[in-house]
């Protein structure tokens, strides 16, 4: 019986094969540079143009979180500058310039537009299109109407901040309103339970010390919403002056009350109604302004249009390609060398 010789395999011997074949490697990369810079010739990359636009945060304001209100304020200007109500105005403008925009949608004009930014400072604003007049022709329109739009954000927001004083003005006229009622109320219940003339062990008597204190200090309260040189303070009785003395002072008292609290009371729908109205009015004027606040705006800092670029180049296509071509074609050489050695074992 004769004995099967075994067919020894070796690495070596197939890397030096695939190596002495240089030229079939050389083949492979050019044809695939050939693909590629095809590839690049039939479906070209769109071309960027992009324009700087600043943007600034001044405030003097103290908040709890500084960090976070202004990134929320720079989260709102991306998407201010990035929604329908925007672009529907890009859109209108570039009409006039080329028809070919005139079929285009916000949608259609947001997936071409970019935003790049980190914080407070220079933002890039990116346009791509295939063709690079277009491109260029985006961005413009898009700064420009940034620049406008922001323009007019920037007078509500001063706007609003006149509101916004107007309201706390209001406010704290309501809250002193109602506390200058419950006050006089107050006053009053003190006055009517307090009536000593209508006792006749103490009708003759002048009051005690503590009770015209009272009195006075009431009378400095009252007075603090009476005119002219007469006042309660400077109305009332003697100190040594019996307690029937008093009463003529209390009735007068009691009748100020109550037209001061009639006036207050007539006073309050009317705060409340201008409250309302100041509270439709903050709204309105925030949502037009995008809840910005005046400490964030935008400027013009260069006004030149950087020049369109492809994204894609021929030249990287080309190489990208033969470089495939060989990665592939390499794996290829290695799984028919592993099959080979497989060969080779079983033999």
């Amino acid at each position: 019986m004769n004995a099967s010789i075994p067919i020894e395999w070796s690495w070596r011997e197939d890397l030096l094969a695939l190596a002495y074949r240089w030229y079939l490697w050389l083949a492979i990369f050019l044809l695939g540079c050939g693909v590629g810079w095809i590839g690049a010739k039939l479906l070209p990359a769109p071309y960027r143009a992009e324009a700087d636009l600043g943007v600034f945060y001044q405030s003097d304001a103290i908040f709890r979180n500084v960090d976070d209100y202004k990134n929320w304020e720079m989260g709102q200007v991306q998407a201010l500058i990035l929604s329908d109500q925007l672009l529907t105005l890009v859109q209108e403008r570039l009409s006039q310039q080329d028809p070919f925009w005139q079929t285009q949608t916000p949608a259609d004009l947001r997936q071409r537009l970019h935003v790049y930014w980190r914080n407070a400072g220079v933002w890039h604003l990116v346009a791509e299109d295939r063709q690079p007049q277009r491109a260029v022709q985006l961005v413009k329109a898009w700064k420009a109407v940034i620049l406008e739009e922001m323009g007019r954000i920037g007078e509500l927001t001063h706007e609003l901040k006149q509101i916004h004083s107007e309201l706390l003005a209001l406010g704290q006229a309501k809250v002193a309103t109602q506390q200058r009622m419950a006050e006089l109320q107050a006053m009053a219940a003190i006055l009517q339970n307090w009536q000593p003339w209508r006792e006749p062990s103490l009708v003759a008597q002048p009051i005690p010390p503590l009770q015209r204190w009272r009195l006075q200090e009431l009378a400095l309260r009252l007075d603090q919403d009476c005119s002219g040189d007469q006042t309660f303070a400077t109305a009332l009785p003697a100190q040594d002056a019996p307690a029937e003395d008093y009463q003529a002072w209390v009735e007068q008292a009691l009748v100020a009350i109550e037209t001061q609290s009639h006036l207050l009371q007539e006073q309050l729908p009317f705060l409340e109604e201008q409250l309302s109205e100041t509270i439709t009015r903050y709204n309105e004027v925030a949502a037009a302004s995008w809840y910005l606040s005046v400490y964030v705006g935008v400027e013009d800092i260069n006004a030149e249009v950087k020049a369109p670029r492809p994204l894609r180049a021929e030249a990287p296509a080309a190489l990208i390609g033969g470089l495939l071509s060989l990665f592939f074609s390499l794996l290829v050489g290695v799984a028919m060398t592993q099959r080979r050695q497989e060969k080779s074992r079983q033999s």
